[in-house]
């Protein structure tokens, strides 16, 4: 996979390529701290990820992340940010952004990022998955509208279910905390996944932000 990586600060940069580098399947084939020079570069070049920060000092990474997805469709995006707000990750998706990462998060979160992206799936760290999806609670707590006959249609029981499913745990972790089968798991995996019309935990958060249920 052939990366190039926007941030601006060199250290990031340097940081990132000195872990990538180890990897024999990435190639980092440029990198720039300055979004004008990133695309001009992409524009000659031919690049599979750009690795972008979006809180750059005098420039408007929407802008940039628009431009990539108007003249070059094919390329994935992954945000790699100090800037968490929530409301910001829902207008990047929108935009259609691959992935989104945190910086405090462990280099194995980047790994596991970027290889959902090359498999064409989605990304989102987990401590943010976990916060949108406690706001997705929050909001079904005071009877949000516009889901009000998606909830009438899921249990209780399949509602920790989701709450499970979005923390992480997989069939068998749900199966032992809840004390119910493996295969009682899968049949509830599989009507939420109905109701919701959604395939994995992604499409969960997607739901959400489809529905405007973050502020």
């Amino acid at each position: 996979m052939k990366i190039f990586i926007l941030d601006q600060h060199q250290i990031v940069i340097d940081g990132l390529i000195s872990l990538l580098h180890k990897r024999r399947n990435y190639q980092i084939i440029g990198y720039s701290t300055n979004i004008n020079e990133a695309i001009l570069w992409l524009s000659r070049n031919e690049v599979d990820l750009i690795i972008t920060e979006i809180t750059f000092n005098n420039d408007d990474a929407i802008d940039l992340i628009k431009t990539i997805k108007k003249h070059h469709d094919s390329v994935k995006i992954l945000i790699l940010t100090g800037d968490n707000r929530i409301k910001k990750v829902a207008e990047l998706f929108k935009l259609g952004i691959n992935g989104f990462l945190e910086k405090h998060n462990e280099t194995k979160s980047l790994i596991e990022a970027i290889q959902c992206i090359s498999k064409g799936e989605s990304y989102m760290g987990e401590d943010l998955k976990n916060r949108i999806i406690q706001n997705f609670s929050n909001e079904n707590k005071t009877g949000y509208k516009n889901l009000g006959d998606v909830l009438d249609s899921i249990t209780n029981r399949e509602l920790e279910v989701i709450q499970l499913i979005c923390d992480g745990y997989n069939s068998k972790e749900i199966s032992s905390k809840l004390f119910i089968s493996f295969n009682t798991v899968e049949t509830h995996r599989k009507r939420i996944f109905q109701k919701l019309q959604i395939k994995n935990s992604i499409g969960l958060i997607k739901f959400a932000i489809k529905h405007d249920l973050i502020e």
